[in-house]
């Protein structure tokens, strides 16, 4: 009987990673739409946030950002100066989300 049940116990477990691990593999990618909206809402009142020129040039624009900075620096900036300078908050996600969208920006300077 100890037998059937440490086996079912392990099936069981297996089952559950298996589970754990197929919804970490359906993780939604980062949204430039979401990002754009997150940059004309909270962004633009400081930068230039799009290709049309929207936004205050009183930093770095996010089109010059997207042709001299790799993503992976854009998320770092993020992080590191996001809170301090206008003193929100941005989660994880939106960060990603706002990296993605001024990446995405990169394709429309190269046009």
């Amino acid at each position: 009987m100890r037998l059937v049940l440490a086996y079912l116990v392990s099936i069981a477990m297996g089952a559950t990673l298996l589970w754990l691990a197929a919804g970490k593999a359906e993780a939604v990618a980062p949204s430039p739409e979401t990002g754009a909206d997150i940059a004309s809402r909270w962004c633009a009142d400081c930068h230039v946030v799009s290709s049309s020129g929207a936004g205050i040039e009183r930093a770095p624009s996010f089109p010059s950002l997207s042709t001299t900075r790799s993503p992976d620096q854009i998320s770092a900036a993020l992080k590191v100066h996001a809170q301090p300078m206008r003193g929100f908050t941005l989660s994880s996600r939106e960060m990603q989300d706002v990296t993605a969208y001024i990446s995405s920006l990169k394709e429309e300077q190269a046009q």
